[in-house]
């Protein structure tokens, strides 16, 4: 398996494990440190355990979540690992009708005892007009 082959595989499964709510596993597809911009707070989480702090409250607060990739796509420089794409993202709020919104992505991956792992991970909006 070469190395784009293996970033690729890596962001399958952790997008599979995020929508099925394993958030447990799912914590370790991301490096101790990473950095999470999400296009809905003006700021950064900052660590694995703020990060998986943030997506269980997410979780928590929607009957589901789905996180559906558009054409994504995968670099790899040196040992650094690049994922892109768009998404539609639906959510079921507990106490509100479904929506989906669309955004764009940008991960950037590093090795880490053998194993892809995000340490920055970047969600906008698509710019109104697009």
């Amino acid at each position: 398996m070469t190395e784009v082959e293996e970033l690729q595989a890596r962001f399958v499964q952790a997008v599979a494990l995020f929508n099925a709510g394993d958030l447990a596993t799912w914590a370790a597809y991301n490096h101790d440190e990473v950095v999470f911009f999400s296009p809905h707070a003006p700021f950064a989480v900052e660590g694995k355990a703020a990060l998986l702090q943030a997506m269980q409250t997410l979780l928590s607060q929607n009957e589901y979540i789905n996180w559906k990739i558009i054409n994504p796509q995968f670099r790899v420089l040196d040992a650094t690992g690049v994922t892109w794409g768009h998404y539609a993202f639906t959510v079921k709020p507990k106490d509100g009708p479904v929506r989906t919104e669309f955004a764009r992505f940008l991960l950037t991956w590093a090795k880490s005892d053998g194993q892809w792992r995000i340490v920055a991970e970047h969600n906008s909006r698509i710019p109104s007009g697009a």
